[in-house]
């Protein structure tokens, strides 16, 4: 089985919506009641409720600098590692899990990047016809997505990916749904 979701940024809120169950809440720190093992600082909770009463997943920096995703009976179910502020040429998003399993994500798989070519004079011309109207332009990104997979399967499946509309989708075998929704937040929050 396959879980699809979506991220929805709002100015008050931020949520997860899987298709066809009930949205995941975030929540900025740690849900109240709940102490977090020594040398956790908390950053997001993921919640079954908007008031957070009913943690899922609290997704923690440890020391070092790592983000820990701790099941609330504290046990680790993922470490996220994301890449540097400053890097700007595909930037690799790493799942370690407890096994051993490493997952890596780069932004644009190789068919998205092939794309881009194909696409890219179209666009040129796009732009240049915006630039003679007096349309705004908006924000603009480039068509791709990203794919988290082991080391060395370059076309094999991945466990998690994620479209150019920020539509998510993890494998049913592949990887924990709330380590899924962390990696989501997580590449995206303010860091």
């Amino acid at each position: 089985m396959t879980l699809t979701f979506t991220r929805h940024p709002d100015a008050k809120r931020y949520e997860l919506r899987p298709r066809g169950a009930a949205p995941v809440h975030v929540r900025r720190g740690a849900p109240d009641g709940h102490p977090l093992p020594e040398g956790c600082k908390p950053r997001f909770t993921l919640a079954a409720d908007p008031s957070g009463a009913s943690p899922l997943a609290v997704v923690v920096r440890r020391d070092g600098g790592r983000l820990a995703v701790l099941a609330p009976d504290h046990e680790q179910l993922a470490e996220l590692r994301l890449p540097p502020r400053r890097k700007r040429w595909r930037p690799a998003y790493e799942i370690h899990l407890p096994d051993g399993t490493v997952l890596r994500g780069r932004e644009g798989t190789v068919p998205s990047l092939l794309l881009c070519l194909v696409l890219l004079p179209f666009v040129l011309l796009y732009l240049a016809a915006l630039a003679l109207s007096d349309s705004p332009a908006g924000a603009s990104t480039a068509p791709l997505r990203t794919a988290w997979k082991r080391p060395g399967e370059l076309f094999g499946r991945a466990a998690l990916a994620e479209s150019t509309r920020g539509r998510f989708r993890v494998r049913g075998d592949g990887l924990d749904r709330r380590v899924a929704y962390a990696q989501a937040v997580a590449k995206y929050w303010e860091r």
